[in-house]
C-alpha cells in the first residue's frame, strides 16, 4: 500500500464519518487518504469486528497523521441508520466535520429490508438520507466550530442515468440486479440535489462523487451480472485510491469550502444525466423520502 508522501493536514482538528469501509475498496481508501490528511476519521463497518479490522488496517497503511474509531451498524434498515448516527454522536459529541455516504450493495435476488423496501433501494439511498438526516446536527455542529460548512458526499455511478423513477420502493414484479442498482442510484442523486438546494447557505455542503470503473469488492460481493464485470473487467479498471480522488478532493480543497449540489468525477466537476437535473423528479424523491423517514420515527414513538 503506497502511502501519502506529502500530506498536507488540510483536516487535522476534523472528525469525518465514512461508511463501507472494507479492505480493498473506495471507503478504506478515502479514510485512509482522509486520516493521511490528520483527519479523526469514524471508520464504518457492518460489525464492530469488521470495523476494528478496518481501523487495524488503517493504522498500519496510513501515515501515522489521523486517529481512526471503529463505529459499527448494519444499514440495511432506517434503524441501522440511526444506529450509526447515535454511535458517531458518542465518539464525536461537540460534532463533525464531513459525512462520506460509501457504504453500498447490489443483490442477485429481490429481498426486502425490515422496513419493507428493497434492498438495493434501502442501503444505496433510504440509509444514506436516514444517516444524513440523523446527522444534521452534529454536522451543523462541526460547521460552527470551523467557522465554514461541514461537507457531506454521496457516492453515485456513472451509469445512474439509466435509472427509473419509481414510487413503490418495493420493486415489485419483474427483479433485475442491475436495474435495482440504477434505479437506486438515480434516486440518490435526485435526493442529493434537493437536500443540497435546501441546505445552501446553512452550513452544510451535499455533493455527489462518481467514482468511475474501479477494482474493488463490489462486484464480488453483489454477484451475479456485477460479479462478472468485476472479474473480466478488472484489467481495464482503476485501483480503488482513483475512486477516492474525488471524496478527497472536495473534503480537502480550500477552493470548494461553499461548492454544493455537485456531481463530481475524481478530477472535476460534470454534468449527471438530463434525468437526475430534472428538479419536479428531485422534489418527488426527497418528498417520498422525508414521507418515510418521518413515518418510521412516528411508529418508533408508538
Amino acid at each position: 500500500m503506497s502511502k501519502n508522501p506529502s500530506p498536507s493536514g488540510r483536516l487535522r482538528g476534523q472528525t469525518v464519518l465514512v461508511t463501507g469501509t472494507t479492505k480493498g475498496g473506495i471507503g478504506y481508501e478515502t479514510a485512509r487518504l482522509l486520516g493521511d490528511e490528520g483527519a479523526t476519521v469514524l471508520t464504518h463497518g457492518r460489525t464492530q469486528e469488521a470495523a476494528r479490522a478496518s481501523v487495524e488496517s488503517l493504522v498500519g497503511d496510513g501515515n501515522g497523521a489521523g486517529r481512526f474509531i471503529p463505529v459499527a451498524a448494519d444499514l440495511s434498515s432506517i434503524a441501522g441508520a440511526r444506529q450509526l448516527a447515535n454511535a458517531a454522536r458518542a465518539a464525536a459529541p461537540q460534532g463533525i466535520h464531513g459525512l462520506v455516504n460509501n457504504a453500498g450493495a447490489g443483490f442477485t435476488a429481490r429481498r426486502l429490508s425490515p422496513d419493507g423496501i428493497e434492498m438495493t433501494m434501502a442501503i444505496n439511498h433510504v440509509a444514506v438520507a436516514a444517516l444524513t438526516d440523523a446527522l444534521l446536527d452534529l454536522l451543523h455542529a462541526g460547521a460552527d466550530s470551523l467557522g465554514r460548512p461541514s461537507r457531506v458526499v454521496s457516492m453515485t455511478a456513472l451509469i445512474e442515468g439509466r435509472g427509473k423513477v419509481e414510487t413503490d420502493w418495493s420493486f415489485p414484479g419483474k427483479y433485475s440486479q442491475t436495474q435495482a442498482y440504477f434505479n437506486a442510484k438515480l434516486t440518490n442523486l435526485l435526493w442529493v440535489y434537493a437536500l443540497a438546494r435546501r441546505l445552501d447557505g446553512h452550513g452544510i455542503t451535499v455533493n455527489a462523487v462518481s467514482p468511475g470503473s474501479v477494482r474493488s469488492g463490489f462486484g464480488a460481493k453483489a454477484g451475479g451480472t456485477f460479479g462478472l464485470m468485476a472479474r473480466f473487467g478488472a484489467p481495464l479498471y482503476g485501483p480503488p485510491s482513483k475512486g477516492s480522488r474525488g471524496v478527497v478532493r472536495i473534503m480537502t480543497d480550500p477552493g470548494l469550502a461553499t461548492a454544493t449540489g455537485g456531481y463530481h468525477t475524481p478530477a472535476k466537476l460534470k454534468k449527471s444525466s438530463k434525468k437526475s437535473r430534472t428538479q419536479h423528479l428531485q422534489e418527488q424523491v426527497y418528498l417520498q423520502t422525508e414521507r418515510l423517514l418521518r413515518a418510521h420515527c412516528d411508529n418508533q414513538r408508538v
